[in-house]
C-alpha cells in the first residue's frame, strides 16, 4: 500500500474529510496498480521479443498516461526509490523496492532532439533543413538570443543590488 492508508485511522479527521481522503487513497492505489501492470507488461514484452506483444495500458490511469514517455518511451529515465530506515515501515520499504526492482529492466530508446540543425552542406541552418520558414533557428539567431539573455541577467543582477 503506497497511498498512505496506514495513517488513515490515526489522522483523526472528520467524516467528510475522511471520505474525501479515502477516495483519494483509492484513486492513488488504482493508479499505482496500473503502473505495476504497465511495468510488468513492458518488461515481459522486452524479455520475450518473439512473443505477441500485449497492449500496454498507458491510458488506464492519469499517472501512467503522464509517465508513458518515461516508461518504455523515448526519454532517459531515472527512478529514485525513497525508503525509510524505520522498522515500522518495513512493508512500505519492501513494496517500494519491489517497484524499483521491477522497473529496473525496462529499456528505453532515448532520442536527442535539438532545435539547431545542420544543412545538407554542413552549415548551420534551420530545423527543417531549408533556409526559409523552418521551426528551428540559425547560429546568428542563437548567438543573439544568448547575448540578450546575458544582458537581461546583468540587468536583473543590477536591479537586485539596487
Amino acid at each position: 500500500d503506497l497511498a498512505g492508508s496506514e495513517c488513515a485511522k490515526s489522522a483523526g479527521m472528520g467524516e467528510k474529510e475522511t471520505a474525501g481522503r479515502e477516495r483519494e487513497r483509492k484513486n492513488i492505489n488504482q493508479s499505482l496498480l496500473t503502473l505495476g501492470r504497465v511495468i510488468s507488461l513492458l518488461k515481459s514484452n522486452q524479455t520475450h521479443p518473439g512473443k505477441v506483444q500485449e497492449r500496454i495500458p498507458y491510458r488506464d490511469s492519469k499517472l501512467t498516461r503522464l509517465l508513458s514517455e518515461s516508461l518504455g518511451g523515448r526519454s532517459k529515465t531515472v527512478i529514485v526509490a525513497t525508503v525509510s530506515p524505520s522498522v515500522l515501515a518495513v512493508e512500505e520499504t519492501t513494496s517500494t523496492l519491489q517497484y524499483a526492482q521491477s522497473a529496473q529492466g525496462i529499456q528505453n530508446k532515448p532520442v536527442a532532439q535539438s532545435y539547431l540543425k545542420m544543412n545538407a552542406d554542413g552549415r548551420p541552418g534551420t530545423a527543417g533543413g531549408s533556409s526559409g520558414g523552418g521551426a528551428g533557428i540559425n547560429i546568428e539567431q542563437w548567438q543573439e538570443m544568448e547575448a540578450r539573455l546575458a544582458y537581461l541577467e546583468a540587468q536583473a543582477g543590477e536591479a537586485k543590488a539596487a
